[in-house]
């Protein structure tokens, strides 16, 4: 049955709005229109304005493409820093496209085709309350509360999106500058990302690979998110981010807030590098030239308390591990380090020529400029190695100062298994320091060394007003042959030091504790294979001694055995003698740390009477930064006496008398420590 006529007339006009509907959907869904909605960019600056909470600006055009993939295009984009902020820019932007797909925004669902961005300028800033510009959240009060289960831990390796809530296909950012202030910094850090390309699709991290420069240093870097959608909302996801930059890799892994990163984190870190000296020109310090070191561990930072767990830093084969805890709960900060070192071995410190105490690479150069004659506008100023070393002494002068040391209480155990030097086994140790209420204290350090031990100990409390400080060390018979082996493997030097110093003071700093000391302090060693050499052509036979300088049973050094006493800064030797198979040395004198001066006497003895003997007294005296090594007064003239008339007395002396002991075995056998402190001077010492 036909319809009426009106009721055809209808289905076609219905037919046809619904046809005409269609093509224009299609066309609009087909057909690229660019549509220019600069004149409305008022109404989108309020709308971004709130939505991002900080001021939006925009100077350029707004042009909106039509498609099922509409895309947003953006000129000049001012995006302001948010309340408690100075006035300015956060970051700007030359141009912005974003391409969104319209079907998910049906099933509320964010998926971006394209995101792309040119000519980037950011300028990240930190408060003097903490606050950071980057983010709009407010520092949160970070008080330790009770333990309770929060998202992945820090050593996830691999963090899934939950869904595709938030997808994006492409991102790409170009010329980009970046720059970070805080109130520390004098100057702000600066870097450039040439390139930045990343995603975020369903059921994988976000991801985001840059490169760029940083201090004229070029890097790479990638970052995995957990969650784009979490990161973008609550500025805080689990992450992961690596760092190439001057030979050295960087990594740090776990759960970050970005509004609270300078005061929480919870994060894996390490770096690692072939030399440590490649970090020099980023750092714009003068580091050593270490080789395959490492470093890394886990780090949870509330606003009191610190912990590093699970730490590691190596240097070729040798290894430390152990924690460390800083507490600002209390009255005071309390810190507590506990490290463990399995083996270490000295070769993998070798660092050539380097030095703690040298100039920065570009001072050096500076002075090598210079010229020669020392001409010229810095010939008038100090060098700059002076400068540096004058600047760190201060610097640590500073740390040793008693407010510093009164600031925080602290404690160190550092417990070594095996120390190496090449072939040879030096033993093992244990170190236990504390620092309470502004007093040091090493108590003890003790070592198993070839041969013996060695025992330290020492205690000091630095302040305004002098307090009690003491010293203890006690070294039993150390081999140090095997230093001698590691200035040269084929030696055949050896011998044992043995060292005993106790010391008590009234002291108020380090420098004090000698000024003001009293007890005593002794040493002796016994080498092996250590020829007299040049000692002997100072006392003996002239003639004889150069004759003897190429055979291997020649003269040798039989023993050094020091006494010496401290009273009230003034150090006495009781017994001084280096004692050779032909010779033996006396020494006398005083050091008084009091006034910073020595003066000291050496006096040769021949063991038998010499002929043609050169045994002239000298001296070593002046202050401790500037002293000098002269003949005695009136030796040089007694010298030359003795050796013109030796044929004469040198016959009949040698009739009456017995001499010394060629192996010196009436002193080498001397005890040292606070036993039996004779004061009688060792044969032919007057």
């Amino acid at each position: 049955m036909r319809l009426p006529k009106i009721l055809r007339w209808i289905a076609y006009v219905v037919g046809g709005l619904v046809a005409v509907l269609v093509v224009i959907l299609a066309v609009l869904a087909l057909v690229q229109i660019p549509i220019d909605l600069t004149t409305h960019k008022d109404a989108v600056e309020a709308v971004a304005s709130r939505i991002l909470e900080r001021p939006l600006r925009i100077d350029g055009k707004i042009q909106v493409t039509t498609s099922l993939w509409p895309a947003f295009e953006i000129e000049g984009v001012r995006l302001g820093n948010p309340k408690g902020f100075q006035a300015g820019d956060f970051a700007t932007m030359k141009a912005a496209k974003v391409q969104v797909a319209v079907l998910p925004l049906l099933l509320t669902k964010v998926h971006i085709l394209e995101f792309s961005v040119r000519g980037v300028s950011v300028a990240l800033m930190a408060n003097s309350e903490g606050a950071v510009n980057w983010s709009s959240r407010p520092v949160e009060d970070s008080t330790p509360k009770a333990p309770k289960k929060e998202g992945p831990e820090a050593e996830r390796g691999k963090v899934e999106l939950a869904s595709d809530s938030l997808v994006v296909k492409m991102l790409t950012l170009e010329d980009i500058s970046m720059s970070y202030r805080d109130p520390s910094l004098t100057e702000p850090l600066e870097f450039e990302i040439n390139e930045c390309n990343g995603a975020a699709l369903a059921g994988k991290p976000f991801a985001l690979s840059m490169k760029g420069t940083l201090r004229k240093q070029p890097f790479t870097t990638t970052i995995n998110a957990g969650s784009l959608e979490e990161l973008l909302g609550e500025s805080r996801s689990w992450m992961n981010v690596k760092l190439e930059i001057a030979q050295t890799h960087f990594e740090v892994e776990g759960n970050i807030d970005l509004s609270q990163a300078l005061h929480t984190l919870n994060v894996k870190s390490s770096v690692q590098g072939e030399k440590l000296d490649s970090l020099n020109e980023l750092l714009k310090l003068d580091l050593p030239p270490l080789k395959s070191y490492g470093v890394g561990g886990l780090l949870s930072m509330r606003k009191d308390r610190i912990d590093l767990t699970d730490f590691a830093i190596y240097a070729g084969k040798s290894k430390l591990t152990g924690k460390m805890t800083i507490d600002d709960t209390g009255s005071r900060p309390v810190a507590n380090i506990e490290l463990d070192a399995p083996v270490i071995q000295l070769n993998d410190f070798d660092v050539g020529d380097w030095s703690f105490e040298r100039g920065k690479p570009e001072e050096t150069a500076q002075q090598a400029a210079e010229p020669a004659d020392g001409s010229g506008e810095a010939a008038s100023k100090p060098k700059a190695i002076s400068q540096t070393t004058g600047y760190r002494a201060e610097e640590a002068a500073k740390l040793f100062s008693p407010e510093v040391l009164g600031s925080f209480d602290a404690r160190m155990k550092v417990a070594v298994g095996k120390v190496l030097s090449g072939a040879d086994e030096l033993g093992s140790g244990l170190l236990t320091a504390t620092l309470k209420e502004g007093r040091v204290s090493i108590d003890p350090v003790k070592l198993n060394i070839p041969g013996g031990s060695f025992l330290f100990s020492l205690s000091v409390k630095p302040g305004r007003e002098a307090s009690e400080a003491s010293v203890r060390a006690l070294i039993d018979q150390f081999d140090f042959g095997v230093i001698a082996r590691r200035v040269d493997p084929e030696t055949r030097m050896g011998g044992t030091v043995s060292l005993d110093v106790d010391l008590k003071s009234s002291a108020k700093n380090l420098d004090e504790l000698l000024a003001n000391g009293n007890g005593y302090l002794d040493f002796s060693g016994r080498p092996e294979n250590l020829s007299a050499g040049i000692i002997d052509l100072w006392a003996v036979n002239l003639i004889a001694a150069i004759a003897s300088r190429g055979d291997e049973n020649g003269s040798r050094i039989n023993c050094v055995i020091g006494r010496w006493s401290m009273q009230n800064g003034l150090l006495n030797p009781e017994v001084f003698v280096i004692d050779t198979t032909k010779i033996r040395i006396c020494g006398k004198g005083e050091v008084d740390f009091r006034k910073g001066l020595i003066a000291l006497k050496a006096v040769p003895i021949p063991k038998r009477p010499e002929f043609f003997s050169l045994a002239t007294p000298l001296e070593v005296s002046g202050k401790f930064s500037d002293f000098g090594v002269g003949i005695q007064t009136g030796g040089l003239f007694g010298t030359a006496i003795n050796f013109v008339t030796s044929p004469v007395h040198v016959p009949l002396r040698r009739l009456v008398g017995e001499g010394l002991p060629g192996d010196g075995g009436d002193v080498c056998t001397m005890t040292i420590g606070h036993d039996d402190r004779s004061t009688k001077s060792p044969a032919g010492c007057r």
